[in-house]
């Protein structure tokens, strides 16, 4: 966006310089997992269809970023959109994750990934 408003210019992608680097994730309680499954896989159904829409009609799913984001079309049509899946992030994507938040002392140790992530809720 900033680029786009000749603020700035882009010298190389936050995905060119650490590629495979997971920019979010999804968080539920054990709390609200236990009370709440079926809403959870059918929310998770929907987020991995929207996925699957988003890449067989990336123009048409860009034009409704100004409406729910209030960035301009021009922006919409340029920004960067990530690679999107079924959800599920390569273990070896996770640990060197892991490793560039232990280098710069996020975290103290390394963590197994089956103790942090839960696939159990997403769809087959």
């Amino acid at each position: 966006m900033l680029e786009e408003h000749g603020a700035s210019r882009l010298l190389t992608s936050f995905n060119d310089a650490i590629p495979g680097y997971v920019f979010s994730g999804l968080f539920f309680t054990e709390k609200y997992l236990k009370k709440n499954p079926e809403k959870v896989r059918a929310f998770l159904r929907g987020l991995i269809k929207a996925f699957a829409y988003i890449q067989a009609n990336e123009t048409e799913a860009r034009k409704w970023l100004p409406k729910y984001t209030g960035v301009e079309m021009t922006v919409a049509m340029k920004s960067a959109l990530r690679e999107y899946s079924d959800g599920r992030e390569p273990e070896e994507s996770l640990y060197r994750q892991q490793a560039i938040m232990m280098k710069i002392g996020y975290l103290k140790e390394k963590v197994p990934i089956e103790k942090i992530i839960d696939y159990n809720f997403l769809p087959e």
